[in-house]
């Protein structure tokens, strides 16, 4: 598999799954809004998950502005997923 395509996937799915688990949680404890809350959390978790991949630079497939790319990439995805959500589903 690409290399691109597949640190794409997996800052998408990790982050994904994280911000889901994050706003749901924060949604039924402290009744916050769930798009809101999963927005915020993809700002942070996938920031941190890219940083924390791409941190052994000796051992990383991926050159310095190819990582920076998937990052911005998975970002737009995944606010984009998050836009779809609110915007169909209303949550």
């Amino acid at each position: 598999m690409n290399p691109i395509l597949h640190e794409t996937l997996a800052i998408v799915g990790w982050s994904f799954l994280g911000s889901v688990a994050i706003g749901v949680v924060a949604a039924l404890l402290l009744k916050w809004p769930i798009t809101v809350t999963y927005m915020l959390s993809v700002l942070t978790i996938g920031p941190t998950l890219a940083i924390m991949r791409g941190r052994d630079r000796s051992r990383d497939r991926l050159e310095l502005g190819e990582r920076a790319g998937v990052e911005l990439l998975a970002i737009v995805i995944l606010l984009g997923i998050g836009w779809l959500a609110n915007h169909y589903l209303g949550i």
